[in-house]
């Protein structure tokens, strides 16, 4: 791995980070989950929307692990 393939591994593996906090944060249901642009906004209630935006989530994470790994960079260490 080049210092250019180090550099875009990190910066997935801190998107990875933030969505996965992200996540962590719409799974907590005392948490209000508000979706916003800078013009309108909505309030998540339903426990099924929730779960529709999480699936959503996880997708994008996925897409982003995928390309770690064809940088060669895998989530899980050979000894697990």
């Amino acid at each position: 791995m080049n210092f250019r393939e180090i550099k875009e591994a990190n910066k997935l593996i801190d998107e990875i980070k933030k969505l996965d906090s992200f996540t962590m944060d719409v799974q907590n249901p005392e948490r209000t989950l508000t979706i916003s642009t800078n013009f309108n906004g909505v309030t998540i209630i339903k426990k099924e929307h929730r779960i529709k935006v999480i699936q959503v989530l996880l997708g994008m994470r996925r897409e982003l692990a995928d390309e770690l790994e064809k940088l060669g960079v895998t989530e899980y260490d050979d000894n697990d």
